[in-house]
């Protein structure tokens, strides 16, 4: 189970707590419709452990404390969860800043070329990030 994305962190005191609550109800009215009364019928048994498990389980859910161990863990993930939402969210921005600095790069270029040319200084391809061809000026 360490490996488990479902079941990972430390245990959390409200969920055992509750289960534990819920195999209780259901174990007393197993035995007692099966020594005490005997004439109790499957649906009186089925509603009976039914009501006491949901109210037992309620009561010992809202009565048990969390542990502060199993609370910091829920708080890391739920930050990295947002923190990994906001990286997402920001990926249309990083696109655009780079659209943005492909076009500086491009007038920068064409920018340099065009002095060059005044100048006649020779020019040398250059292969851009994005993998077009460009033009750069060679120092001499």
């Amino acid at each position: 189970m360490s490996n488990s994305k479902t079941f990972s962190g430390p245990p959390s005191n409200k969920a055992t707590a509750s289960t534990i609550a819920a195999a209780v109800a259901t174990l007393f009215w197993t035995i007692a419709a099966h020594t005490f009364w005997k004439s109790v019928s499957t649906a009186d048994l089925t509603l009976y452990i039914t009501t006491s498990t949901v109210i037992l389980t309620a009561i010992v859910g809202f009565a048990v404390p969390e542990s502060a161990a199993y609370t910091d863990y829920s708080n890391q993930r739920l930050t990295t969860q947002a923190t990994a939402q906001d990286n997402l969210s920001a990926i249309p921005d990083m696109r655009a800043a780079i659209k943005d600095l492909q076009v500086s790069e491009q007038s920068s270029q064409q920018l340099n070329k065009a002095i060059a040319d005044r100048l006649g200084i020779p020019v040398s391809p250059a292969i851009s990030v994005d993998g077009t061809s460009s033009t750069v000026v060679k120092n001499t």
